[in-house]
């Protein structure tokens, strides 16, 4: 599969290829490679679920002092301290506190793309429509383009100051794969330009930030929505893993939690139309002249050589942020000001239909 050359693609990637836009072929599956080894290693690993651990605790201390016990507010803004702060110091090893500026900066131009996707996509495929929405439409790629050349400067000045033999990062990773391929002299070394590195780690930042957040900002109002459900997860997390951090084998043990985030991504999945893909040749007909699809009922993370390169690492993330968020307010639930089931679960018709959004909703920590 293939993706379609479009005029956002070609502002982000500049001449580069990285693995969420580029088109299949070698240097996207050389790319792909080194990109899913270290993304495999980092959901598995201690680091991870500490770096989880310690950021949500901390968001959570910062969101009582700031919002108190009982009285509404719109948890958005701390679940993206959360989720940016764990994807940031995996993909370079960055973290921000609260009022950090480049913090609020990614948050803001997240959002303002969002806002404006559906016209974006619009003009990409009409483009006599361009005109009639240039203000926006240029306003919105510049907007993305500050912010994956943000990213990318981040791996470029990891570059200037790597050890060899150092992995702390995803930065740290790739470039250790770069310099072995080049050593080896294996025939992937070609693909692996500081370039196209670049981009991936604005692949992990970009789209692991904006999809994490979304899907936890729905996971907090379905939890808030069905305090019964919200108990049973408490429930388990306390008999399960108890005062302990949670790690990965606690994920496989903590049936509940998982089967209760599956299907928030079932039932709320944040990009239900995915990535748009183009062939790149005939598909053939069996000997009926059929085409019979072996797709599965539950991918949403995609399927095939196209699956997210980020699946493993997002299903361990969305588990460590869930239950530290939990065991953070053990003496609390969240609720919903106006009553448990009353929570409007329509998606945003603000944000882009491609999409699946919650609309802004404010929740309360409620004793227990």
């Amino acid at each position: 599969m293939g993706r379609p050359v479009t005029g956002f693609s070609q502002i982000l990637l500049q001449n580069g290829k990285d693995v969420v836009l580029a088109s299949h072929g070698p240097v996207w599956a050389s790319l792909r490679r080194v990109a899913h080894s270290a993304v495999r290693k980092l959901a598995v690993s201690e680091k991870l679920s500490d770096l989880a651990d310690d950021v949500v605790n901390e968001t959570v201390e910062t969101m009582i002092k700031n919002e108190g016990i009982g009285k509404p507010f719109n948890p958005k803004t701390y679940i993206y301290m959360s989720v940016i702060n764990i994807i940031a110091s995996s993909a370079f090893g960055k973290r921000y506190s609260f009022d950090d500026k480049e913090l609020k900066f990614y948050e803001e131009s997240f959002e303002y793309f969002r806002a404006n996707t559906n016209k974006l996509a619009l003009t990409d495929r009409v483009p006599i429509l361009k005109p009639f929405y240039a203000n926006v439409v240029n306003k919105t790629e510049q907007t993305m383009k500050g912010l994956s050349m943000s990213v990318k400067q981040k791996y470029m000045d990891r570059l200037k100051v790597h050890s060899k033999g150092e992995i702390h990062d995803f930065c740290d990773a790739l470039i250790e794969a770069k310099e072995e391929a080049i050593a080896d002299e294996k025939e992937s070394a070609s693909a692996l330009t500081d370039v196209n590195l670049s981009l991936v780690i604005m692949d992990l930042f970009i789209a692991g930030t904006d999809t994490t957040q979304y899907t936890m900002r729905w996971i907090i109002l379905l939890m808030a929505n069905n305090i019964e459900m919200q108990l049973r997860m408490r429930h388990e997390i306390n008999d399960i893993i108890g005062d302990r951090v949670a790690d990965y084998h606690h994920k496989n043990d903590c049936h509940y939690v998982n089967a209760f985030i599956a299907e928030t991504l079932r039932y709320k999945g944040v990009g239900p139309l995915g990535t748009p893909h183009v062939a790149l040749c005939d598909y053939e007909l069996d000997k009926d002249s059929k085409y019979i699809s072996a797709l599965p009922g539950f991918t949403p993370f995609g399927i095939g050589r196209r699956i997210c390169l980020g699946e493993k690492l997002a299903l361990a993330a969305l588990f460590y942020i869930t239950v530290r968020l939990l065991k953070s307010t053990p003496d609390y639930v969240f609720a919903l000001p106006s009553g448990e089931g009353t929570a409007d679960l329509e998606p945003d018709p603000n944000i882009s239909f491609l999409h699946r959004v919650p609309k802004p909703y404010e929740i309360i920590l409620k004793k227990r």
